[in-house]
């Protein structure tokens, strides 16, 4: 076959289904183009992508399917210009999907342009997809118009969880932005709650404060052990500006997009959640944490160079330059580029004031590489910095355990879990964790036992949690609840090699032979190379004295 026949082939083979756009013929210049279209985007190049089709667009301009790969490739490659136009198409063409109501909004925000703000909010509202945004939306437009009644249109308690947790967020943001004397003391208990967004808040409350020129409110508002808080007040104390306030409706519905793009995540290759980081950072290009969700986003959906620029965006400076750092070396990792990681956070975690953040990400990437005594030292070195703080850290002794183990030290391993579980007694990870090592190596069962099922009843619906509730009451002779835990793992990770040979094995105990042999096949799929030696010899001969899972 002719290089230039295979090429078309790929190309043809990306298109959407239903095949080309109409107006494309098999010998026409637009052909070509559009191969240039696809490969440019199945090469990990949006720019080039975007442009072909916008060139495709021009030709054909009542093509539905043309105009929304168009949108969609054009707002991926944060072309903001050409996505508003073809939303603009779509729109008359009558064929807009209902997260791209979310771009006319952006527009008209950007333009500040709250009346059509408006029209676009009711919208939302007739089409009901993106309905539970609309409170945020409105307070935050209402701000912008400078109404006195921002902070209440924002009101949380009449929709989902979600919806609630952002209207409260919102509240307070807009609160603060407004200047209510009140919003500080509703921040301060929301830190000592422990509420997981309360960090975020606090950098934003901070950087406001500081802009306003309340350096003592500011200091006060940014207490914490945590690492950004601590760059924060470091910046505070030298003079210099502090990033990441939220006053303007722009900058508050960026936070929210953001917001929602790590939300609706998943595995990070659904294109909603990639355009919803687009638009955070198209209405705020200053917010690191709308630019951090991008480059999150288009690296799981495979644009690692663009994922690099789009992360070399956030300022050193920025309290967020820590976790941009991290997504850093999270994108040379997905690129195979590993020795370049190392090297970066080496010499993060070298430079004078480093925390003990840098030394968590230099031993993530030396797991990574398969080094896990080199991990260990550097997960000890966060935990001296810790203890130096008073403030003992149990995830970062989990990870020191998990390095100490696979570094053949079980016994360490075994007595940084025993301390991590002290500080952390309900966390089911760790439980799980040291009662499966027990587990693993016959060690004093009925303790093993005592840990697995308290991390079963804190999660039972967790599928490694009950692979090894199942397991270990195979390993004491109740087959009857292991194959009930085993197949409840089963269905929460059907693909899990170890899930499916424990199940296996428990069928075989109870004379269940074909229903074993199913499960030993299902675990052959992602098996390493000892498993599926092991599993060839259990689909041949059943299970022996020897032949037990490990």
């Amino acid at each position: 076959m002719k290089p230039q026949r295979i090429l078309l082939g790929m190309a043809l083979s990306l298109a959407w289904p239903a095949a080309l756009p109409a107006m494309v013929s098999e010998t026409s210049a637009e052909l070509r183009q559009y191969v240039r279209a696809r490969l440019a985007d199945a090469g990990g190049m949006p720019d080039a992508a975007a442009t072909s089709y916008a060139k495709l667009l021009q030709a054909a301009p009542e093509d539905r399917r043309l105009a929304l790969r168009t949108y969609r490739q054009a707002l991926t490659a944060g072309n903001f210009k050409l996505a508003g136009l073809a939303a603009a198409q779509l729109d008359r063409l009558g064929a807009l999907p209902p997260d791209a109501v979310l771009m006319l909004f952006s527009d008209a925000v950007v333009a500040r342009d709250w009346k059509r703000a408006d029209a676009v909010i009711q919208r939302i509202d007739r089409e009901q997809v993106f309905a539970f945004l609309n409170p945020v939306m409105r307070g935050w437009v209402a701000y912008g118009q400078k109404r006195g009644d921002a902070v209440r249109l924002v009101s949380a308690g009449m929709g989902s969880q979600l919806a609630n947790a952002y209207a409260r967020d919102h509240q307070l943001l807009i609160a603060l932005a407004a200047g209510h004397t009140d919003a500080l003391a509703n921040l301060r208990r929301l830190v000592a709650a422990g509420d997981s967004r309360a960090l975020r808040l606090q950098l934003a409350a901070g950087a406001l404060l500081a802009k306003r020129g309340d350096k003592a409110g500011a200091r006060a508002i940014l207490d914490g052990k945590a690492p950004e808080l601590a760059a924060a007040r470091a910046l505070l104390e030298a003079g210099k500006p502090l990033a990441g306030a939220i006053d303007t409706p722009e900058l508050g519905l960026s936070e929210l997009f953001a917001q929602l793009a790590i939300e609706v995540k998943g595995d990070g290759r659904s294109p909603v959640s990639l355009q919803l980081a687009r638009l955070a950072g198209y209405l705020a290009p200053g917010n690191a944490a709308a630019t951090i969700a991008v480059a999150d986003l288009l690296a799981a959906n495979g644009y690692h160079e663009a994922a690099l620029a789009a992360i070399g965006q956030v300022p050193a400076d920025d309290p967020l330059a820590q976790a941009a750092r991290q997504e850093r070396s999270s994108i040379l990792l997905a690129m195979g580029n590993r020795e370049a990681a190392l090297a970066e956070a080496q010499k993060s975690a070298q430079q004078a004031g480093a925390t003990a953040a840098a030394f968590v990400e230099l031993g993530g990437i030396l797991s990574d590489l398969d080094r896990p005594a080199e991990a260990a030292a550097a997960y000890r070195r966060a935990i001296e910095m810790d203890k130096a703080l008073g403030a003992p850290n149990w995830p970062h002794l989990f990870l020191l355990a998990g390095a100490l183990d696979r570094s053949g030290n079980w016994a360490e391993a075994k007595a940084t879990l025993r301390q991590a579980s002290q500080l952390a007694p309900n966390q089911p990870v760790v439980l799980n964790y040291l009662g499966y090592g027990m587990l693993d190596r016959n060690e004093d069962l009925a303790e093993a036992q005592v840990f697995i099922e308290r991390a079963s009843g804190l999660d039972p619906n967790d599928a490694a949690i009950a692979d090894s509730l199942g397991w270990l009451y195979y390993r004491r002779g109740n087959y009857a609840g292991a194959i009930a835990a085993l197949e409840r793992a089963v269905a929460g990770d059907p693909g899990q090699s170890v899930i499916n040979e424990h199940l296996g094995d428990a069928y075989w105990a109870v004379g269940r032979r074909i229903e074993a042999r199913y499960a030993w096949r299902a675990a052959l799929v992602e098996a390493d190379k000892p498993g599926a030696e092991r599993l060839g010899r259990k689909l041949a001969d059943g299970i022996g004295p020897a032949l037990g899972a490990k």
